[in-house]
């Protein structure tokens, strides 16, 4: 496909929903609201470990995280000291899991999410809804080149 404008509108408004949704402060009102007690990279590290069946190991949560390996073991160790992760050593690696308590973090903080996303729709027919969806879901499936099925 070629680049035209509207290619490029596409762009900057994804950028855009990027920078809303990823901002420290609106992650940290978020996490308040819910009574999650985490940073805003700890809340990514348990996004990313409850969108993928709630255990990752260290190495594949760093290159998800865009953070070094120390980095992340720091990190893992801060999270395992709040009570929301087990590093479980085996060997060589490390996986990290969420405890019962990161798992129910997780599910309010995703709660919260779909509340977001509802609000943002307000107004929406159920059509424009469900075409939003399926053309969204087709799009990242096109971006990562993975199942389109939506994995929260």
């Amino acid at each position: 496909m070629t680049h035209t404008p509207e290619v490029a509108d596409i762009h900057v408004a994804l950028v855009r929903v990027v920078a809303e949704w990823s901002q420290s402060d609106l992650q940290r009102h978020v996490a308040e609201a819910v009574d999650v007690e985490l940073d805003p990279t700890a809340l990514r590290a348990l996004y990313l470990l409850g969108m993928n069946g709630g255990a990752m190991g260290s190495g594949e949560l760093a290159r998800h995280s865009s953070m070094s390996r120390p980095t992340t073991s720091k990190l893992v160790a801060r999270m395992a000291a709040q009570g929301v992760v087990d590093p479980v050593r085996s060997g060589r690696t490390v996986e990290v899991r969420l405890t019962a308590a990161g798992t129910r973090a997780y599910d309010r903080l995703v709660a919260a999410g779909h509340g977001m996303v509802g609000d943002a729709l307000t107004g929406w027919t159920a059509q424009e809804v469900a075409t939003f969806r399926h053309q969204l879901t087709r799009f990242v499936a096109g971006l990562s080149g993975t199942d389109p099925a939506p994995h929260i």
